[in-house]
């Protein structure tokens, strides 16, 4: 919502929050299971901000996502998009989950 050509990529964006997000969720979750997970999930974060945040604003998550929504001045406008943003982020986060359960079904 925040980066101009956003508006004009939806899909785009969409996606790249969905990836994001899943992404994130499975670093957080299998940092459990590794040597210096603070270092795994602070890496992942700094690369998904560095890929994704010139395209989508680097949200990966709907608090922040509400955050911008809300601070936005042209709220009324940007609704769907917001809606559109959410969906994807919490099916990022449930493909997320089946990621780190698919990697972690025989550990």
């Amino acid at each position: 919502m925040e980066v101009i050509s956003g508006k004009s990529n939806k899909l785009i964006v969409c996606i790249y929050e969905f990836l994001g997000t899943a992404l994130l969720i499975y670093a957080i979750n299998l940092g459990a299971y590794g040597i210096a997970p603070d270092f795994a999930i602070a890496f992942m974060i700094f690369a998904l901000i560095l890929l994704a945040g010139p395209i989508s604003g680097a949200h990966f998550n709907p608090a922040v996502t509400l955050g911008v929504y809300v601070s936005n001045r042209f709220w009324r406008q940007d609704w769907a998009f917001f809606l559109a943003i959410t969906f994807s982020q919490l099916l990022g986060g449930l493909f997320g989950i089946l990621l780190v359960w698919g990697s972690l079904v025989n550990y």
